[in-house]
């Protein structure tokens, strides 16, 4: 037989970091600085061969090829259009991002917001950039996606029609960084068009990588004012929206509900014995403004000093304006308010920042895709990471109210009553790629995360397989949070201790690649709670054992003079050998000439099988049927997906959750069923696996290191 005779334990190390790497990652491998270069030594302009103009670029239904809306279009660049072009006019503002035919107010709305602070904004649109010196005709930006920094070149052709341009625009009509920018975006996901809709907290994080937050001002928190106050201090982004159940519509004092506004200052203003708190707003529009009290035109301003008039008033329709806290409170539903750094998230613990895990991961159906049911059969096979909190939060003094230095945090505890536990910890779970697939009819799923308590006294049995048992004996430790977008978070005030956070999607089936990232200030450990790659081939081997003579009879007939069976040989022995189990209907269905070969590779020599080594594979498959038995319980001849790992396992094999899921997928039917036949091809492509990665074996020990790229190398062989 060719497989091997000991234990191979696989160990996953990091790669090596290649030198001169870091920085960005560049987005479709284009580089600024070599293109910008290799263009003006050719003396041309740049032309992206990744994102052409033209009509795919608009997009595919309401801006398709052959919509109304494509029509007359014209890809020009600035000077065709307009004189003197500047990438940037002296300094940029929240002026300089107006909307146009897009529908993208919350990309605009979070664009204008990262205006107010310089130092963010820069890291988005680099500086150095411009139509006059070293002008290629190409451009860069940098967007946060899901754990790092993309680095996006665009060409400066952009969509016109009648010599205006169709989206975002500058109110100086010569200044082009907010058009390019809108352009990068689209081309990170696929199109214009698939920037319809959304929520500034999406944006927000792209142009930060920060953790966005939604605030529900149905609850009537306490300390609003105090909590946008420190945001803004902080240099947060910070936004609302005026919800509606029937799109956009402008109301007859001058907003527009369905619409997403800046917050971009605060101020308490003294109106007799009275302290009146105003919020600064702006319509990424850059026109549409309130018309209510504290409005440009309202009386009130008169009754305020003439220098405070002065400082806060700008009598122009650019879109901002002043408004009352309570005001706004009656017009508008959710504040949404992105922490730029984990730095920001909270005060400052003396021993530094926040502490950080990042997770990737994957909910794929009929594996882990498990719902968000805790009580449903299939919940335990969603994602699981295991939190520890170790230290409890610093005590620190509330000078600000009852929400104090922790924003949304402090605010949400106490608006749920009760007392506020030691710990803090933050959650953010983001949807990946998802906006990428609206082409494809595809939008936000419903996604969130349970957090339960493992007790001290379960913890040493937690990642055993009786953790399936005993997840509806834990305690819930915090509310559930899901909500159909793609980033969902939740602050938590938890005491020290362990806990389980289980991400899901909200129905059984839905597939979404996830990013999981977990903050507290103070010192934690998460991991996801996975098995060590491993088998014991020693155990799994079978001695070598007389068959019954009539099988025996069999092989030697179909082996004829050359005593080895081939592959078709092999499964007509198999079709005979196992037609009782058949009858029986615990192994319906015959074994495929595909598997066939396969057990040759694993058992024989590749394309033949002796006595001996069919011997081993025959006591094999029977050991390989009763495993299958013992999960096929009501005897259809299929086990369910969701069980294929708790099978491997019983069978001897304990994988990671990466190469299950790559089991699950390719050997599940449609159905979510994995008959035998599917089994026993899984089964030898294992064997297959441990055997080759066994000659790695070194001194003996049984323990083989592999980078990741050199595990799924081997892992994924056909």
């Amino acid at each position: 037989m060719a497989c091997g005779d000991r234990r191979v334990t696989i160990q996953l190390v990091d790669e090596e970091p290649e030198a001169g790497v870091g920085g960005p990652k560049l987005f479709r491998g284009q580089r600024f600085e070599a293109i910008q270069a290799a263009s003006l030594n050719a003396g041309i302009l740049f032309r992206d061969p990744y994102f052409p103009a033209g009509p795919d670029a608009l997009g595919y239904d309401k801006l398709g090829p052959h919509s109304e809306k494509a029509k007359g279009v014209q890809w020009m660049r600035p000077h065709e259009f307009c004189s003197e072009p500047q990438f940037i006019c002296e300094d940029m503002s929240r002026t300089d991002v107006c909307q146009g035919s897009l529908g993208n107010c919350w990309f605009l709305a979070a664009a204008a917001s990262l205006t107010l602070h310089p130092r963010l904004l820069y890291r988005v649109v680099p500086p150095g950039q411009g139509f006059q010196e070293g002008y290629a005709g190409v451009f860069h930006f940098q967007l946060w996606q899901f754990g790092h920094w993309v680095d996006v070149v665009v060409d400066d052709r952009l969509p016109v029609r009648e010599g205006k341009l169709m989206f975002v625009r500058s109110e100086q009509r010569n200044e082009f960084w907010a058009p390019l920018l809108e352009k990068a975006y689209a081309k990170l996901h696929g199109s214009y068009e698939v920037m319809r809709g959304g929520h500034m907290n999406e944006a927000f994080v792209d142009f930060t990588g920060g953790v966005g937050e939604v605030l529900y001002l149905r609850e009537n928190i306490p300390g609003l004012f105090s909590v946008l106050r420190h945001a803004l201090a902080k240099e947060s982004l910070v936004g609302a929206t005026a919800l509606s159940d029937r799109g956009e519509y402008r109301t007859d004092d001058g907003l527009v509900k369905g619409h997403a506004y800046s917050i971009t200052g605060t101020q308490k203003v003294s109106l007799g014995f009275t302290k009146v708190r105003l919020l600064r707003l702006r319509n990424p529009w850059g026109r549409v403004e309130w018309t209510g009290a504290w409005s440009d035109s309202c009386p009130r301003w008169d009754a305020i000093p003439f220098q405070w008039r002065e400082a806060l008033m700008v009598k122009k329709e650019d879109g901002e304006f002043w408004m009352e806290l309570q005001d706004f409170l009656r017009h508008f539903n959710t504040v949404q308010i992105c922490s730029l750094s984990p730095e920001c998230l909270g005060p400052s613990p003396a021993g530094g920042g926040w502490h950080i895990h990042t997770f990737q991961g994957r909910w794929v159906r009929g594996f882990n895709s498990g719902g968000s049911l805790p009580g449903a059969e299939t919940f335990w096979t969603n994602p699981q990471f295991r939190l520890t909190l170790l230290e409890p939060d610093e005590e620190e003094d509330d000078e600000e109210g009852p929400w104090g230095g922790w924003g949304a945090a402090g605010a949400q505890g106490l608006a749920q009553g009760g007392s506020i536990p030691k710990c803090t910890v933050l959650l953010s779970l983001i949807q990946r790629n998802r906006r990428r697939l609206r082409a494809q009819g595809l939008t936000y799923l419903t996604v969130g995360f349970h957090v339960f308590q493992i007790p001290e006294e379960l913890l040493g049995i937690w990642d055993s397989p009786r953790s399936r048992e005993l997840l509806p004996r834990l305690l819930r430790a915090d509310r559930s949070a899901f909500s159909a977008r793609r980033d969902v978070s939740r602050r938590c005030r938890l005491r020290p201790g362990h806990y389980l956070v289980v991400p899901s999607a909200a129905h059984v089936g839905d597939e979404s690649d996830f990013t999981l990232r977990i903050f507290s200030e103070r010192r934690h450990t998460a991991v996801e709670i996975d098995d060590n790659i491993s088998a014991d081939l020693q155990a799994l081997m079978v001695p070598y054992a007389p068959l019954e003579r009539g099988l025996e009879q069999l092989f030697q007939e179909l082996a004829g003079e050359k005593e080895e069976l081939g592959a078709s040989q092999l499964q007509t022995l198999l079709s005979i050998a196992l037609e009782p189990a058949r009858a029986h209907a615990q192994t319906p269905g015959e074994i495929g000439l595909r598997t066939c070969e396969q057990l040759l590779q694993c058992f024989g020599h590749g394309r033949s099988l002796a006595l001996p080594h069919f011997q081993q594979l025959w006591g094999r498959l029977l050991q390989w049927q009763a495993t299958f038995n013992k999960f096929d319980e009501d005897t259809s001849g299929t086990m369910n997906s969701y069980e294929l790992r708790l099978a491997l396992k019983a069978a001897g094999f304990h994988l990671n959750n990466q190469l299950t899921q790559i089991l699950t997928s390719r050997y599940r039917d449609s159905r979510l069923q994995v008959d035998f036949e599917r089994f026993v091809s899984c089964m030898a492509r294992l064997t297959s696996i441990f055997h080759h990665c066994s000659q790695y074996l070194d001194g003996g020990e049984g323990v083989v290191c592999l980078t990741h790229r050199q595990w799924m190398e081997v892992a994924t062989f056909s």
